[in-house]
């Protein structure tokens, strides 16, 4: 049975209390995920072997993101449009969450990450997905901000209540809270029907962006590296936070500082330094800047020290995330993918970064590696481009 379909103003409004609600419970346990898992390895594990067992739910849940990005397509088909993605999703998202909430050990708690990865996914894309299915330019441009408006708003919300709630009642029971909110999109789902549908590319389509050869080259060498640096905010920060011992909440409101920067910064940040700079050379300088700042608390540490490096972040994501989707679509020329090929490929390559990051950290021992990760890709990226080993036409610098 079909639901209702609304005008396009009414369905934007409820869109966007969807994104905000699965985004509210997806990011309830942002400060306290890493601490959590720590403490329940701590029971099963020796010290020598924490840091494996700590990394490993946050890597296989970024896995898991990109499993569900990379089969968003063919899962948009077999739930028969968005409406049903929509539906599969907020499910999927809400039964990992339970079982996180049901954790009473680490495997069962591993497993409620898996889960969410993949459903965490799904959302993610369906975010562009749903702008992208509106015909209009002027349509498509409205959807997104009243989408991505709803979803950065629910990440916020998310993260202080999930810090608060921390500091009054156990993990496992913030949890189960965020699987119940989860379950609120599912409610309104089941009553409506999105209309419109989005065009996605086969799987040929999709991969034949990384036959651009330009676009390859910033994904290796920029995206990739700098997106493994964003496990500094959600893995970093709470676990040096706790170790100094202050509360969830405390952890809540630093990594805040970082989300409300980014955003609300973005117009201004984004606008002079486009004035100054290509969007190209601008990706060069926000990569160079996340280097400094994560190499700067790596040698010096220190709780102070740290809310400054977490505010400078949040400056820099407030053009650096902008800029950085910009130059990526220059690279795309006279190619004939479309826009949602080289999107698809974007968001899977950024999960594919934060993947790699937590193994990386755990081998060499401190995140000052990926300082030298971002540098290395900044090197390799401007001698490439200087050596003529890659043709670059489609910006002027």
């Amino acid at each position: 049975m079909r639901g209702k379909v609304y005008e396009l103003r009414k369905q934007n409004a409820i869109i966007r209390i969807i994104f905000l609600m699965n985004m509210l419970g997806l990011s309830i346990g942002d400060a306290f995920n890493v601490v959590y898992v720590k403490r329940l390895a701590q029971r099963m594990v020796s010290a020598d072997k924490i840091g494996l067992y700590v990394s490993m739910p946050i890597t296989a849940m970024s896995a898991m993101m990109i499993a569900g990005v990379a089969l968003s397509g063919f899962m948009l088909k077999k739930c028969k449009g968005l409406t049903g993605f929509l539906r599969f999703s907020s499910f999927i998202t809400a039964l990992g969450m339970l079982v996180r909430g049901l954790a009473f050990q680490y495997w069962i708690l591993f497993l409620g990450f898996v889960i969410d990865g993949f459903g965490y996914g799904c959302i993610f894309i369906a975010i562009r997905y749903y702008a992208f299915c509106l015909k209009r330019d002027k349509d498509v441009l409205k959807s997104l901000i009243y989408v991505n408006g709803g979803a950065f708003a629910g990440q916020c919300m998310g993260t202080i209540l999930g810090g608060i709630l921390a500091g009054q009642i156990e993990y496992r029971a913030v949890y189960l809270i965020a699987a119940i909110i989860l379950m609120i999109p599912l409610l309104i789902l089941n009553d409506m029907e999105i209309s419109g549908e989005p065009e996605i590319g086969s799987t040929k389509n999709i991969l034949s962006v990384l036959e651009n050869k330009e676009a390859l080259r910033f994904i290796v060498f920029l995206i990739v590296p700098i997106y493994m640096c964003t496990i500094f905010i959600s893995y970093t920060v709470p676990l040096d936070v706790d170790s100094y011992g202050f509360s969830s909440t405390v952890i809540s409101g630093i990594m805040l500082i970082d989300y409300i920067l980014a955003a609300y910064a973005s117009p201004f940040m984004t606008t002079m330094v486009l004035n100054l700079m290509s969007s190209k050379r601008a990706s060069i300088l926000y990569s160079a800047l996340i280097g400094v700042l994560i190499a700067l608390y790596t040698v010096f540490k220190g709780i102070s020290l740290l809310i400054v490096v977490v505010l400078l972040f949040g400056l820099a994501d407030s053009f650096g995330l902008s800029v950085l989707m910009d130059a990526y679509n220059k690279t795309r020329g006279n190619h004939a993918y479309s826009n949602n090929d080289a999107l698809t490929i974007y968001i899977i390559m950024t999960r594919v970064g934060i993947t790699l990051a937590p193994s990386c950290v755990l081998v060499f021992g401190n995140t000052l590696i990926l300082s030298i990760i971002i540098a290395v890709g900044i090197a390799l990226y401007i001698f490439t481009e200087r050596s003529g080993l890659v043709r670059n036409d489609h910006e002027k610098s």
